[in-house]
């Protein structure tokens, strides 16, 4: 049996025929498709280096199959029949190929939009400031909620980056005096912090937020998002995380899943994966497993052990053909597992094929993107087979629909975004990065987490939910305290505001043999929370009592 270090040799000897002969297939794809009219002559050059490319990498594949690792030394034991079919080369031809467009750096307006920085560290005001000018844009600097908020009344930036913890008046009390006063309360602000871990959260009225460290391209990103909207709603098919250190390969790639229809954010380093992957919600996610900056399997596990993550499909894309680590590959959970080199039509085909079997399989919400019914079960059915504690809070809005008759279900589809938002706060508050948030369908949300941790877990949403939700109605019917409609045999009715029933069932006090139990305990619960007025928190009898309306118990 191979050492660790023989097959990590046999690896970097794939990698460095398998990424070249990527590179190469991906060019000639990209040249065909961006001059599908060109002359004969030309399109017999392309014809030529595409078929002689095919040769080399059958070729290659042999001879891969063929190589060992002993020691330090890498043999190929390869018959010399097996290498024939004519020659290996055909005749040289050069052609000069116009370079394509940086696809990885932001688009930036023809007037160079003005952004203000707002950081009390210098260095890391001059590093925003850096990969700010390089990308095109006009940058302005300020140490300090003073300064920020007098430029900012002076010169009107496009975009403001805004650091949380600093000296004398932070980022979070420096926010709400930006977006209270009329002159400048419609000009963007990203949040850039430390205080931000893990990505994307809400930071109120920010139109963003990155943690530090900054990762250049996703930085680069969330600017050029929040300045000029990727147009997902005018036809994007879905939206690709591709992660490559190899240019060669990665632009090619980019570009002809653009006209396929997809938004691909590119990242040329494996460390911002995971960060990316939170703040950009991916539909789906193509990485390279060797990155100089990070191993690609531990971003796979790093990634399906994330509940914000876990329901991005992974794509690999290795040089490495060894059965045993395709194997492992499948074991974290990985999708597809597509070696290099690769036909871009053919990789193209099976992102498609993961996209259709993960539509149908998980049913995810436009709205939220949480994993749907297939996923919640088959996660209880583990935790139950390997007979661990657990507890399912279930979540069901109470006169959800009278609301949803009133003001139409795109606001309809606002509130539901906005308590799986809730719920997923409160779950990276209060619970651990092992539990599991799904969206059942309509208004109905399930958590699984420890025992120990679903009354906090619990607390928090209806604490969150009694806050915000009165917001969604209108001053009126705020005042008014119910909607007037009809109910479901068309009589006029009163309901009153939307409130929360929350009922907990966990294995801590009994036997649970099957996901269909769960549901059966949960049914009765939520039967029996729902005859409480206002928001519920209901715990299963044979657990310890947990707090019921506004904390108290039942």
């Amino acid at each position: 049996m191979a050492t660790d270090e023989e097959n990590e040799a046999l690896s970097r000897f794939a990698h460095a025929f398998g990424s070249p002969l990527t590179a190469m297939q991906s060019a000639i794809r990209m040249l065909a498709l961006l001059h599908p009219q060109a002359p004969e002559d030309e399109q017999r050059i392309l014809e030529l280096l595409d078929r002689n490319c095919r040769r080399l990498t059958t070729a290659v594949d042999r001879l891969l199959s063929a190589t060992t690792v002993e020691g330090t030394t890498v043999r190929v034991a390869l018959p010399a029949e097996q290498m024939d079919g004519g020659p290996a080369f055909g005749p040289t031809v050069t052609a000069e190929v116009e370079p394509a467009a940086d696809a990885a750096e932001p688009r930036v307006a023809a007037d160079q939009a003005d952004i203000l920085i707002v950081d009390d560290d210098l260095p890391i005001r001059k590093m925003l400031a850096t990969m700010l000018t390089q990308a095109g844009y006009t940058v302005r600097t300020a140490a300090n909620a003073t300064a920020a908020v007098d430029m900012a009344r002076e010169r009107r930036p496009a975009l403001i980056t805004l650091d949380l913890a600093m000296p004398g008046v932070d980022g979070s009390r420096l926010l709400p005096v930006l977006k209270e006063d009329p002159a400048i309360k419609d000009i963007p602000v990203l949040v850039v912090s430390s205080l931000v871990s893990g990505g994307r959260i809400h930071v109120p009225n920010a139109a963003g937020s990155i943690s530090k460290p900054v990762h250049r391209e996703l930085f680069l990103r969330a600017v050029a998002d929040i300045l000029q909207p990727t147009p997902e709603a005018d036809g994007w098919r879905g939206k690709i995380l591709l992660v490559d250190d190899e240019e060669d390969i990665r632009r090619p790639l980019a570009t002809h899943l653009n006209e396929r229809g997809y938004a691909v954010f590119e990242l040329g380093e494996g460390s911002a994966t995971i960060e990316a992957a939170r703040y950009w919600e991916p539909d789906l996610l193509l990485l390279d497993l060797r990155l100089p900056d990070a191993d690609g399997m531990d971003l796979l596990r790093a990634l399906k052990e994330d509940w914000r993550t876990s329901p991005i499909p992974v794509v690999l894309l290795s040089s490495e053909r060894r059965p045993e680590e395709k194997a492992r590959a499948f074991q974290l959970a990985a999708d597809d597992y597509v070696t290099k080199p690769y036909s871009i039509v053919e990789l193209v085909a099976r992102i498609e094929a993961v996209l259709r079997r993960k539509e149908t399989e998980f049913s995810t919400s436009p709205s939220t993107r949480l994993p749907g019914n297939i996923a919640i079960e088959r996660v209880l059915h583990q935790r139950i087979t390997a007979s661990q504690p657990f507890a399912v809070c279930y979540a069901d809005l109470d006169n959800f629909k009278a609301y949803n008759d009133v003001y139409g279900f795109l606001k309809g589809d606002g509130v539901i975004h906005q308590v799986a938002h809730i719920i997923a706060e409160a779950v990276r508050n209060q619970g651990t990065p092992e539990d599991f948030i799904g969206h059942i369908g309509g208004d109905d949300f399930v958590v699984i987490t420890k025992p120990e941790r679903a009354d906090p877990i619990c607390q928090r949403i209806v604490s969150e939910f009694e806050q915000i939700i009165p917001l969604f109605y209108d001053a009126e019917t705020r005042a008014r305290g119910h909607i007037v409609t009809q109910d479901r045999q068309g009589r006029p009715a009163h309901f009153p505001l939307m409130t929360l029933t929350l009922v907990i069932v966990t294995n801590d006090r009994r036997t649970i043999e099957h996901p269909g139990q769960v549901g059966d305990i949960a049914a009765e619960l939520k039967h029996k929370a729902k005859s409480t007025p206002g928001s519920t928190i209901l715990r299963d009898r044979r657990s310890e009592p947990g707090p019921n309306k506004n904390g108290k118990n039942r």
